[in-house]
Order: C-alpha cells, then sequence, then structure tokens
C-alpha cells in the first residue's frame, strides 16, 4: 500500500481529472457533488490509503454560500460599464442558484490578494469569477493554488486549462476590420492595442491582420503607452495614410481618436472599438463598438461554476464562447 502520509488531496485530484475543491467536497459528502463522482473520489481514496486532515475538513464543511469576483488592478473598473454589465450578468444567475456576491477589487496587486486571501481563510468562499486572464498574474496564481474553483473572463493563457467564459477575439477582430472595409470603403485601417499584452488584444490583432493578408493590405500595429501623448502624435504624424481605427478597446480606441483630431484640425476618422463601454454621450457618428455582450458572458461564467459542482467537466464542457455584434 501506499504511504498515506504522502496522499494529499490535491493527488487525487490529479489522479482523477478533477479540480481540488470538487475532490475536498466529495470527500465530504457535500450534494453539490453527483453521487457518481462521490463514489468515484472515495473509492480511490481509499485505494490510495488516504487520510483527512480533520482541520482542513472542519473549514471544508463551513464552506460559504457565496461566490469572490475579482476585478483587474486598473484605476477604469468603477465605470467601465463592461464590468458593470458582467456584474449584473453574474448577480442575477447567482440569485438564482442562492448565492450572494463578494468582490475583491484594489489599487494594487497586493491589496487584491489580501482581499482574496480573507476570502478564503476568514470568508470560506470556494467559488471565483476572475474577470481577467493574465500570464504570471500573482492573484490567479493564489487562486490556482487555493483548494477552490474558478472561472476567468478571457481564455486561459497557454498551458492552463482552467474554466473561462469568452468571445470569439480572432473573429471579432476580423469582423470589425471587415466593418470598416465594407462600410466605410477603408483602404489603410490601423490596429490600436494597450502595451499590456492581454491574450484577447492578441487574438483580435490576429484576426485583423489575417483580415488584411487576405485581402492584400498592408497592416499597421500601433501599442499606444499609457500617458505619452507625444509618442501617438509622432505616429500619427508619421502615418497620414491611416483612414480608419480597429482599437483594442473603446477607452483605446478614444484615446487614438482624439488625438487623430487634434493632429488633423479636427478631421475625423472611422474608429471601430470593442466592449460598448462608453457613454453615448462622449461618443460621435465616427466611433462604433463591438458589443460583447457582457451580462451573458456573466451569466454563462456562474453557470460553469455551478455545473463544475455538479459533475467533472471534459474538452469543451470547460468553456462558454459568447457571440459578438457590431
Amino acid at each position: 500500500m501506499e504511504d498515506n502520509s504522502l496522499v494529499t488531496i490535491r493527488d487525487i485530484a490529479n489522479k482523477l481529472g478533477l479540480s481540488v475543491s470538487t475532490v475536498s467536497r466529495a470527500l465530504n459528502n457535500n450534494p453539490r457533488i453527483s453521487v457518481k463522482t462521490r463514489r468515484l473520489v472515495r473509492e480511490y481514496a481509499d485505494k490510495v490509503g488516504y487520510e483527512p486532515n480533520y482541520n482542513a475538513r472542519n473549514l471544508t464543511l463551513q464552506e460559504a454560500n457565496a461566490v469572490g469576483v475579482v476585478f483587474p488592478v486598473n484605476e477604469r473598473v468603477i465605470d467601465n460599464i463592461f464590468y458593470v454589465e458582467l456584474l449584473r450578468g453574474i448577480n442575477k444567475q447567482l440569485n438564482k442558484n442562492n448565492f450572494v456576491l463578494s468582490i475583491a477589487i484594489g489599487d494594487t496587486a497586493e491589496s487584491v490578494m489580501d482581499s482574496v486571501s480573507s476570502m478564503i481563510s476568514r470568508g470560506k468562499i470556494k467559488r471565483f469569477i476572475i474577470f481577467y486572464s493574465h500570464a504570471g498574474d500573482p492573484v490567479i496564481k493564489l487562486i490556482d493554488d487555493a483548494p477552490v474553483d474558478y472561472v476567468t473572463i478571457g481564455k486561459p493563457t497557454h498551458g492552463n486549462n482552467w474554466l473561462y467564459v469568452d468571445n470569439d477575439n480572432r473573429k471579432a477582430g476580423a469582423d470589425a476590420s471587415q466593418f470598416l472595409i465594407d462600410n466605410f470603403n477603408i483602404k489603410h485601417p490601423v490596429f490600436i492595442e494597450s502595451t499590456f499584452g492581454w491574450p484577447y488584444e492578441e487574438d483580435r490583432r490576429t484576426g485583423y491582420l489575417e483580415l488584411l493578408d487576405k485581402l492584400g493590405i498592408k497592416p499597421l500595429v500601433f501599442s499606444i503607452p499609457e500617458d505619452q501623448t507625444d509618442s501617438v502624435d509622432e505616429f500619427i504624424k508619421e502615418h497620414p495614410e491611416i483612414d480608419g481605427v480597429v482599437a483594442t478597446d473603446d477607452y483605446t480606441g478614444m484615446k487614438f481618436y482624439k488625438r487623430f483630431r487634434v493632429m488633423n484640425d479636427g478631421r475625423s476618422v472611422e474608429v471601430v472599438g470593442f466592449n460598448a463601454s462608453l457613454p453615448k454621450e462622449l461618443v460621435d457618428e465616427h466611433f462604433h463598438s463591438v458589443n460583447l455582450f457582457p451580462k451573458e458572458m456573466g451569466k454563462a461564467a456562474v453557470d460553469l461554476l455551478v455545473k463544475n459542482d455538479q459533475e467533472q467537466l471534459f474538452g469543451d464542457q470547460r468553456f462558454r464562447i459568447v457571440d459578438h455584434e457590431i
């Protein structure tokens, strides 16, 4: 028989292809876990001689009926309509499933990590929805290392296989570019992105590049700095041919659009952003946006968490792709 002192819940989870929190709940006979999964986990645990840590077991039995929602560290999150709509979708679906909402938000990664740690250790929260997905993020690592379940808004970074909800951002990038070309006869669209390298930006850029390659149009990509207008102005000056803009999100698009008008004596340019996140009074008829349906994304994230409680999810069951619309 194996040395049971070395057998952990994580070992069982890895062997059975389950999340750590699912195994923990199954061992504690949590009714949220299917009878089939509970039996599978208990039989394997007996086989390898697993002995529970009763202190940990007591903590598990105090599991909160709440879902933690983790915001990115960004000064714009509070007034971003995209996040507001995500929350609305999440809250509506949580109410249907008798869960409550708990939010982790902060100006630094450290403050968010403190909030999340408190949720897990003191609040006994075992389920999280993270509003972003980024390689090497310390908050995601903290949650990933804990015996909890989580869903990200945005597909996992390379080599990871967590639950997620996303749009087809590659197609959305191509569709936004095609929209400009079809409706405004654009010949020289530029792709504007941030300097953060978010996975969704990379996918939207790929969609833009693939479409332009197919149409034989020369691409132009610019990473816009956070607080440096000089480099933006210089770029605009160097590229007078620009007659259309595909921006990775609405805020990035508006930042470029404002500088473009300043540098061109008030002349407008057609812009397509993403998220439909700017108030109508801030945009004009030249500014367009791809609706990513964040409320539906929020609902889908909760549905994934609930389903993951009830059964083992494989392959295409582990994510949801929500449609977009221009």
